[in-house]
């Protein structure tokens, strides 16, 4: 049976990080969206869900997937259209409701480690600077064995402020939408915790954060089992 899905990147990244999985989706005979929003200047978290409406395209009941800090962004799509479920791939479990900002405080305060005099941070590839640990818990490491896929790959990172992370978006419940959780790195097994206490299916893939980019297949595959995992249980 096809399927819509509508791939939602994480602010940090371009929606181009979402496409490789895309294709493997649209080969499998599924209809795909992949909204991006930062073909322009980017907008304030709190308006980002807003400029992503503009971008989708009506569809039947889509199923809305979020990677990374975009999980809060689905959730809040969740209740601005219809849609059959909800799936987060490697990001932060939202609140049921209420505020929910871009990232959890840990992250919050490693940002304004980086942030120069003026505020100002560098492109999130390069965040993690001399952190060989965490560059490769994210994929970087990987990513960057291609030098010119990796150049254009930081030509669409945004250049954000400190600041930019301190707004929050007020979700209305959205605890009525089936949602599932899949975990590609051990940044998130945190997440993972959350998402069972709250009795949603869970995927672990052993790889890691930018896995939509770097193993598509793989990713593809567990979004497709979510989603169906999803509708039966509905």
């Amino acid at each position: 049976m096809s399927l819509n899905f509508v791939l939602v990147p994480g602010p940090l990244v371009r929606a181009s990080s979402w496409e490789p999985t895309a294709q493997e989706l649209r080969k499998s005979g599924h209809d795909v969206q992949t909204p991006d929003v930062l073909d322009n200047r980017p907008p304030a978290w709190r308006d980002w869900t807003s400029h992503l409406l503009q971008r989708i395209t009506s569809c039947h009941e889509p199923i809305l997937v979020g990677h990374s800090s975009a999980s809060v962004l689905v959730a809040d799509l969740a209740c601005r259209l219809p849609c059959r479920s909800v799936v987060i791939v490697d990001g932060e479990v939202p609140p049921s409701r209420g505020a929910a900002s871009p990232v959890r405080p840990a992250l919050r305060d490693f940002i304004r480690s980086i942030a120069a005099s003026d505020g100002t941070l560098p492109i999130w590839s390069r965040w993690f600077a001399g952190d060989i640990k965490r560059t490769s818990l994210v994929g970087l490491d990987l990513l960057a064995r291609d030098p010119i896929a990796f150049a254009e790959f930081e030509r669409g990172l945004p250049k954000l402020s400190v600041d930019w992370f301190d707004d929050t978006i007020e979700l209305a419940d959205w605890d009525h939408v089936a949602a599932g959780f899949i975990q590609c790195s051990p940044i998130y097994d945190h997440a993972t915790l959350e998402a069972q206490r709250r009795g949603w299916p869970v995927i672990r893939l052993q790889g890691t954060h930018l896995h939509p980019t770097l193993e598509p297949v793989e990713t593809m595959l567990a979004i497709v089992s979510m989603s169906r995992q999803l509708a039966n249980a509905a």
